[in-house]
């Protein structure tokens, strides 16, 4: 991500995968998906609609191989590993966009993300206005409307979005709630191993967040890591000094400095 202007999503995400499945042969999935791409490619005219194409990735995807989202156990950490998607044929939907996004490319669509509350989509700008594909459902193409009633059904409550909310993220925010969605499975099962493995890489690519600084720090502990927990901790209480939870901080950096001190 530090040496490409765009790096390869699909490689991203299977890079992260590689942390929970070290034997994982990446180029044999790219492969996989360039298959899935040419397959579609074959079936469209090169000078063919766009939103054409879109129902034809949307017909192989979802009928021919029968990928759905995985509405019944929705928290499977499984449902975040795109080498798991694709051999289960299920997930969530930013893993499900990520492979959905992976073919579009592949195939000349310039999609980006849409980091929406609660839901992650897909964005096309067409015409004077944007549509939003929903891979978690099928691939449903929607206008802004039906965007919104969408995510109203989710929460259970009256869902407009503003511009800043609908316009296209960045790659970076991808990845990052790619990892927070893990983190979140992760510490809510109290899998702490698991947990530090995403929070690393988390607090390396969002350096200047000191809240990502603090849960490394905080998780460094749970796992009987002290030396690892200064930095992050001491980085925390340096960006927020006056933060309402810089006791609670200080009293782990403390401890933490204890138990190497003691150690050594």
């Amino acid at each position: 991500m530090r040496n490409e202007p765009r790096p390869s999503l699909d490689r991203v995400a299977l890079e992260i995968a590689r942390d929970a499945y070290p034997d994982l042969r990446i180029d044999a999935y790219v492969e996989h998906i360039d298959r899935l791409a040419q397959r579609i490619r074959e079936r469209c005219r090169p000078d063919a609609p766009t939103l054409k194409t879109l129902r034809q990735i949307n017909w192989v995807l979802f009928i021919e191989e029968g990928y759905t989202g995985n509405q019944e156990n929705y928290f499977d950490p499984r449902n975040s590993y795109l080498n798991e998607v694709v051999d289960r044929k299920m997930g969530i939907p930013i893993s499900l966009s990520v492979l959905y996004w992976s073919l579009a490319d592949r195939l000349g669509i310039g999609l980006s993300a849409a980091n929406l509350p609660a839901h992650f989509m897909l964005r096309l700008d067409a015409a004077d206005r944007p549509v939003f594909i929903d891979p978690f459902h099928a691939g449903e193409i929607l206008d802004l409307d039906a965007c919104q009633r969408r995510l109203s059904q989710l929460t259970g409550g009256e869902v407009t979005l503003s511009e800043a909310q609908i316009a296209p993220c960045s790659f970076r925010v991808v990845v990052a709630r790619m990892l927070r969605n893990l983190k979140a499975v992760y510490l809510g099962e109290e899998d702490y191993p698991s947990a530090h493995q995403i929070q690393r890489r988390l607090a390396a690519m969002a350096g200047d967040d000191p809240i990502e600084q603090r849960d490394l720090g905080m998780i460094c502990l749970q796992l009987d890591l002290p030396s690892e927990a200064i930095d992050p901790l001491a980085a925390y209480l340096r960006s927020r000094p006056e933060a309402s939870d810089s006791p609670t901080v200080r009293d782990l950096l403390t401890t933490a400095k204890g138990l190497v001190a003691r150690w050594n």
